[in-house]
């Protein structure tokens, strides 16, 4: 069962601000040029790994969201039915992706998850190990994110930001409606007063259906408000 817990808060999509007076405070970016999370470690000379980095930005970059009772937060968010996943999904007004490529890893996948990223998510921020960095940073569209993390010298995880997020403008509407179950698409078809008899169609049917009736912003709220609803996931639902 992946993480969920309710952090976080953003401004939403017409504009209006949130209880932080609109301040985008999905990621606590008022870090100092390096940062110590002072999050200990037992093996001093080991690469740090996603564990290490995934337990140090939930522990610092989003405590600043925590007042925000509308949030979800998830591990390993799975996209286009699981083929790839999301480290953290941030999900509130936007769709937030987190990778994280620690010392430890490679950036074999990165291509792919990149593109997966790009059909789907509202913002994305890319955590990687400075051995990384040069690398990573040719791989990435410019309006990714990106975030160091190393460690520290009292063997903690250091964050140093280098680009902000920018908003995606390539999000491909059937994508994002894979997100959903096929009892969650059906529930909004059923809204929109499409007749029972056409909400038997295959599933691939009903996403194309959502996505001819929703505008694109529409749709994105839909996904969004179904993910949030869920007390379920992954391996529990049925996909046919």
């Amino acid at each position: 069962m992946p993480r969920k817990s309710l952090i976080g808060c953003f401004t939403n999509e017409s504009g209006s601000t949130d209880s932080n007076g609109g301040r985008d405070v999905a990621f606590n970016w008022s870090l100092p040029p390096r940062y110590n999370h002072g999050y200990r470690f037992g093996m001093a000379s080991r690469p740090l790994r996603d564990s290490d980095v995934r337990q140090a930005a939930y522990r610092r970059l989003l405590t600043h969201a925590q007042a925000c009772p509308d949030t979800l937060v998830i591990d390993e968010l799975g996209l286009d039915h699981g083929s790839c996943r999301i480290d953290i999904a941030v999900i509130n007004g936007h769709i937030r992706g987190v990778e994280i490529k620690a010392e430890a890893d490679t950036l074999e996948r990165l291509p792919r998850q990149v593109a997966a990223y790009g059909e789907v998510v509202d913002k994305a921020l890319l955590i990687v190990d400075p051995k990384h960095l040069v690398a990573a940073m040719t791989l990435l569209p410019d309006w990714w994110g990106v975030m160091v993390a190393e460690r520290g010298t009292t063997q903690g995880v250091k964050f140093r930001r280098v680009r902000a997020e920018r908003a995606n403008k390539g999000i491909d509407p059937l994508v994002l409606a894979r997100l959903l179950w096929r009892p969650e698409a059906q529930d909004i078809l059923r809204s929109l007063g499409v007749p029972e008899r056409d909400l038997r169609a295959p599933r691939e049917e009903l996403y194309q259906r959502l996505v001819s009736l929703m505008p694109l912003r529409k749709l994105s709220g839909a996904v969004r408000a179904a993910l949030k609803s869920r007390t379920t996931w992954r391996d529990q639902q049925p996909l046919s």
